[in-house]
Parts: C-alpha cells; structure tokens; sequence
C-alpha cells in the first residue's frame, strides 16, 4: 500500500505541489510561534531550588521624621532592639518553626537585585577567571538559617543545609550549584576559594540551583552570613523578615490570625503596621510586573490562533482534495475496502505531506535562526541554550502539532465520504 500511495502522490504532484507550499509556509511561521512558548515554559518548569508554601517576608515600615506620629526620643539603637523585639513576637508564634533576617535583595522573588564578579586571582589577566554573581545575606545569630528557612538543601548530599559555628567570620560563603557548575566544573567545590574585591572567600557548601525569580533561569548565586547587627536610621530598609509556617498550618486561618492579633503588637517604636507577603504572591507579582505573564498569554494566544488558522484552512485544503478523489474513494469501497481502509489510506498521505513539507521547512527555519542567533545561551546545561537541543525540541514541538492538525483536517472529510455508498460516489464519474 506504502507503494501505492508514493505512486498517488507523484501522479497528483501538481495538486500536491500547493499544499507542499502552503505546509512549508506553515512549518516556518509556526515554528517562530511556537518557539518563545517552549522557552518560556521551559524556564517555568524548571525547579527553584525553593519552597513557596508557608514562606512569609514582613516588610516592615517605619513613621517618617515629618510624620506627627514619629517619636524623637526613640534611638536607632531602640530602634533595632525594637525590631529584635518584632522578630521574637513573631517566632513566639504557635504557627512559625524558622524565622531569618534576611536583605530586602535576600529573597526569591524580590524588587531588588544585588551583584558583584567573583575571580579566581586578584590579578587583572588572561589567566583569571571571571563570573558575574547574585549575592544573598542574612543574620546568622539568633538561630537565624537562610537555607532551612527557605528548604534548599546541600546540591551534593540532598540534606538541609547545616552552618559550621566557623562560618561567622565572615570569610566563608555558601554558592549555588550553577555557580560551582559554571567556575569550577563541578558542584563538590567545598574548601575551594575565590576573590571578591579583592577579599578571598572560602565556600562552605553548595546548595541546588537556585531560581531567583520564576521565570528565569538559576543565575550563580553566593549567601553570606552576617553576624553583626548594627542600629541603623533606616533599619527598617536594611532588614527584612522571612518565616516558614509548620507543616500542617492552614496558611489562610494563620494570616487572619496575624492580621487581627499579632501585626497590632508590632507597632512598637517608630514602626507602624507592616506588610505580610507570602513567597507564592512573591512570585504571581513578580511575573505580572515583568511582563512575563502576559507575554505567556499572548504567545499562548498566538499560538492558539496559529492552530486554529491551520486547521480551518488544511481542514477546506483537505476537504476539496477528498471531495474531488470522491470517485476514486467509491471504487476502492467496491473492490471491497472498508472505511477503515479509506481512512488510513488517506491519512498516511496526509502524514508523508506533512513530513516533506517540514523537512523542507526546517531547512528554511535552520537558515533563520543560525542568523539571528536566536537559540544560544550562557549556561549550556539547559536544553534552551543549546543550540542543537534547542532547534529539536522546538521542531519535535511543531512537528507533533503540524501533524495532528493536518491528520485532524484529513479525517474529518474523508470520514464523511468513506460513509457514502459506492453507488451514490460513483454517480458522478
């Protein structure tokens, strides 16, 4: 039968030709649709190295100077033991298990963002190497845990992440696995040192790829530990809050609670009533204000719209093609072939259609993106940046669609003319 239909195809080339060109013109503009959706959801899954649920920041504020409600008499060093005071009422809290100091850049999904290059010398040369880094610090002291806080765990054991009592010196950092992957080749770099401004730092330990907004990829990451706590004037902008709820608590009975009971008791100095934002409303503020989330939409929408225009239009392409072989369907119902028959017949010359016609439009989409430069990337280890893996999963993409499609739009024609009887379709001819 395979024989067959190749010989039905070369006869009817001419017929054939313009729906090679229309598949072919299809093939590039769906692939440029559908590639930035692939992307985008590629980063989305892959995971952050965090967990979301029952994480809380307190963004607290203070009365400014001008305000009729600031007390003068309340010093910064009142003010920080103020703070101090805030944090104890909230880790006295039934529900709360961990509790961190953390930088307002110190945590998933934030505002602010904080970088500086790390280098494996202090000399300026072709020998040095160089990586731009995300930095995190937090308030080691008073049980402070950054890594139990927010879940992440050792990249090499799987286990929490523990902090050796000689880390409070300030020399030693913990790096994330994309940054130990990308400078040094391999994630087991404990003892290993790099220069910071000219100050050596000595990695303590490594933990997963850290995704610091959802929507990216994990970028090289160093946590410092911080062991002072200076008053400051504007403490509140220096130090930001992050719990984590015990597992088992109704994060929306808590948050009444806190509202109602607790956010009142913190109104102590010049601090006034704070903000409780939880890690998952981090990230759906974070996606709307990057632009993000909509862009997903449109390309969803796009891409939908893509498919919907091919399948009306390879649905009428396909409906005329087996409207006009109406004969030739009667005679093959009588010599004896079945509806089944019809169908596969009829829909294997769709799929060999389809496949020509991509594999000629993959060598114009091949041309498009290798000039525009389009699929490369910095960190090689996700598929997204790998040229090669990249062109394939998009092409496998479009390739599954492009195909359901045209089988769709072929099977919906010729369903309807394999039910006729072979009298009624030869009348005609």
């Amino acid at each position: 039968m395979f024989q067959n239909i190749l010989h039905q195809l070369w006869n009817q080339r001419r017929q054939n030709g313009w729906i090679l060109l229309e598949l072919i013109a299809v093939t590039f503009f769906l692939w440029t649709v559908i590639d930035p959706v692939c992307v985008l959801t590629g980063n989305r899954l892959i995971a952050p190295e965090f967990e979301s649920e029952g994480r809380y920041v307190l963004e607290l504020e203070a009365y400014d100077f001008n305000d009729v409600r600031y007390r003068k008499e309340v010093t910064d060093t009142a003010q920080r033991d103020n703070l101090l005071h805030i944090a104890g009422l909230i880790r006295r809290c039934p529900e709360v298990t961990d509790l961190t100091f953390v930088t307002p850049y110190s945590f998933p999904n934030c505002r602010s963002w904080s970088g500086y290059t790390i280098a494996t010398d202090t000399l300026d040369n072709a020998q040095t190497r160089k990586l731009s880094v995300q930095y995190y610090e937090f308030y080691v002291r008073d049980g402070g845990n950054l890594f139990r806080t927010y879940g992440m765990r050792d990249a090499v054991t799987g286990r929490d992440l523990e902090i050796p009592a000689d880390c409070l010196d300030g020399d030693k950092v913990f790096v994330s696995a994309t940054l130990a992957r990308r400078f040094y080749g391999t994630t087991d770099v404990r003892g290993k040192k790099f220069f910071m401004s000219g100050k050596p730092f000595e990695v303590a330990g490594v933990f997963g790829e850290f995704k610091h907004r959802d929507y990216e990829q994990p970028f090289p990451l160093v946590v410092f530990l911080n062991s002072r706590f200076e008053p400051e004037p504007y403490i509140h902008w220096r130090w930001f809050i992050v719990f984590r709820l015990k597992d088992g608590v109704d994060a929306r009975a808590f948050e009444k609670r806190f509202r109602e009971e607790v956010a009142p008791q913190l109104q102590i100095g010049n601090f006034c009533y704070p903000e409780l934002v939880s890690f998952n409303r981090q990230i759906r503020d974070a996606l709307e204000n990057s632009g993000t989330l909509n862009k997903l939409r449109v390309q969803y929408a796009l891409a939908g719209f893509a498919l919907l225009c091919i399948f009306l239009g390879m649905t009428g392409t396909f409906w005329v093609r087996c409207d006009a072989r109406r004969g030739e369907i009667g005679l093959m119902r009588s010599l004896g072939a079945t509806k089944r028959d019809v169908r596969k017949r009829f829909l294997v010359e769709a799929w060999l259609l389809v496949t020509v016609a991509f594999l000629i439009g993959l060598v114009a989409v091949a041309q498009y993106v290798v000039t525009s430069g389009s699929l490369e990337g910095d960190d090689t280890f996700y598929w997204q940046n790998r040229p090669l893996a990249h062109f394939l999963v998009v092409s496998g993409v479009v390739y599954v669609l492009l195909a359901a499609v045209s089988l769709v739009s072929t099977l919906i024609p010729v369903s309807r003319i394999a039910r006729e009887e072979p009298a009624d379709a030869l009348r005609d001819e």
